[in-house]
């Protein structure tokens, strides 16, 4: 992926927060869903889902319950929890078959990652997200990259994020 769309993609979330949408969407790219992923992972994002041009139907974008088991009790009389395994992307095939209509060749350029956003206490978990690297300096990391700078560790000259949506993350 160019840095171009890498840019447009850090620029979109960060709008979007800003603009306090619960679901927004990008084009669909393997670096993109692999690096949405990890930040579900630590908690940038609600969840990522592969879509079409329209937006997932509600029962696809199921809720993230608490593990507490005291806020569980709270819920149990309103929802019923549901476990959801989002650690590993989906297989080939897997998420495009939820959408009922599958990957052909004459959709397969309108796939979409459907991104629900986070928020808390009415302001958004993502408040700022720039792109480190630049075409004069590329910035390359790995996953355990990732993971030292979302612990607060420095990589290279890239430094560690403070608090959870408080820095760079692509």
């Amino acid at each position: 992926m160019s840095l171009v769309h890498l840019a447009n993609a850090c620029s979109h979330l960060q709008n979007a927060s800003l603009a306090r949408l619960g679901l927004t969407s990008l084009p669909r790219t393997n670096q993109l869903h692999t690096l949405l992923l990890q930040m579900q992972k630590f908690g940038y994002v609600n969840n990522v889902t592969i879509g079409g041009p329209a937006p997932p139907p509600p029962s696809g974008i199921a809720p993230v319950l608490s593990t507490n088991p005291a806020a569980r009790g709270d819920v149990s009389s309103h929802v019923a929890p549901r476990a959801i395994n989002t650690s590993q992307p989906p297989a080939p095939g897997e998420a495009e078959s939820r959408d009922g209509d599958g990957v052909t060749q004459a959709n397969i350029s309108s796939r979409r990652l459907w991104i629900g956003l986070k928020y808390r206490n009415q302001t958004p978990v993502l408040e700022k997200m720039q792109l480190v690297s630049k075409p004069t300096r590329r910035v390359w990391m790995g996953v355990p990259q990732l993971e030292g700078l979302v612990r607060g560790e420095q990589q290279g000259y890239v430094r560690g994020l403070r608090a959870v949506g408080g820095g760079d993350v692509c």
